[in-house]
Order: structure tokens, then sequence, then C-alpha cells
């Protein structure tokens, strides 16, 4: 016998019969438990997306906050930069030292900035922008290029002032590779007696 011909037997049981009430509260209690339960991954991730942009447009704002704070950091070590290579007299050439120490006191070393102030030691500038200069270095006592250059420098200054204030700093990064210059500056005839005294007593004080 068919399915069909069995159901059009049995029509009648089968219209008298009766879905239990427990079995249809059952089945929507089920269906509603489903239903809340696939929604919880789906708010969750509605959630985390728009975290996710929120986070996005944070970094976004940050970023171009930082690029232009950078950009006109730069524009201002450019423009004193200029300045110091443009003087083309001792006063607006301490001036413009004084500037760049000024605006940019809180700054790191800056290449830049750094390559100024070594072409100044390297010059024939006036003994108070090289003062000035040595000072400003001095801030980066940890910094090999800046160690070098004082040192080199100590090796080549003619300028008594200078000299001086150069033994003191190499002095003050206790530096061993000093020795050399200062054997120089003792040795040259033409130190004046306080240079050569000043080197002396570092030379003894690095050789101890």
């Amino acid at each position: 016998m068919s399915l069909e011909h069995f159901i059009k037997d049995h029509k009648t049981a089968f219209d008298d019969s009766k879905m239990p009430e427990d079995a249809t509260l059952d089945f929507e209690a089920r269906l509603q438990q489903e239903l809340h339960q696939g929604s919880k991954p789906v708010r969750r991730l509605r959630a985390m997306r728009y975290v996710s942009i929120a986070a996005s447009v944070v970094l976004l704002i940050t970023l171009g906050y930082w690029y232009q704070n950078e950009q006109q950091r730069i524009e201002v070590r450019d423009n004193l930069v200029s300045a110091l290579d443009a003087s083309d007299t001792n006063s607006s050439r301490l001036e413009a030292i004084y500037d760049i120490e000024d605006q940019l006191a809180d700054e790191e070393e800056d290449e830049k900035i750094l390559q100024a102030f070594f072409k100044i030691l390297k010059t024939d500038s006036d003994a108070n922008s090289k003062i000035a200069v040595i000072d400003a270095l001095l801030k980066f006592p940890d910094n090999q290029l800046v160690r070098n250059h004082l040192i080199d420098a100590l090796g080549n200054e003619t300028e008594p002032l200078v000299q001086l204030k150069l033994i003191k700093s190499v002095a003050l990064l206790r530096e061993q590779r000093a020795k050399a210059p200062l054997k120089k500056i003792i040795e040259n005839e033409e130190s004046l007696p306080l240079v050569k005294g000043n080197a002396s007593d570092l030379l003894a004080m690095l050789n101890q």
C-alpha cells in the first residue's frame, strides 16, 4: 500500500487528531531560544565592528595631529639652521645659536642641527660662537658623533678661550681619546701657559 492510499484510508483519524498544546509551547520556546542564541554572535560582531571603526578614526586623528606638529617642528628647525648659515656677523651667528637652543631645548639630537654646529667648530668662527656651540653639544654627552667632533676640535683649535672650553668639556666627558690632542697643546710653543697648565692637569687626570 502506498503512503497516499494509507492517508486517504485513514483521513478521518488524521482529521480528528490534534497536536498536544504542550508540544506547541515547547516548539515555540525552543524556537525563541535558538533565535536568541543566534542573535548574540551578530550583536557581538556588530559591536566589534563599531569598536574597530572608532579605533581607526582615533588613530587617523592622532597620526594627523602628530604629522602636523612634526611638519611645524621641521619648518622651525630649517628656518633656524638657515638663519645660522646665513649669519654674516659674529652677533647674528651667536643670536642664531641661542635661538636654536631656546626653541629646540627639549628636542632630542637632530642631525641637521648637529651638522650645523659641527661646521661652526671647524670653520674660523668667532670664539663666542664656538663656545656657545660647545655648550649646546654638551647636552648630548652620550652621542658618539658629538664626542668625536669635540676631540677633533681640541686638536685643531688655536683660540685660547675656545681651547680652555674644549679642555673643560673633555674633562667632563672623561674622554680618554683626548690624550693625543692634549699632548699636542702642551708641546706647542705657541700655546699660552694657562692653556698648557689646564691641558697638563687634564692629561694627568686621564692617566690616573
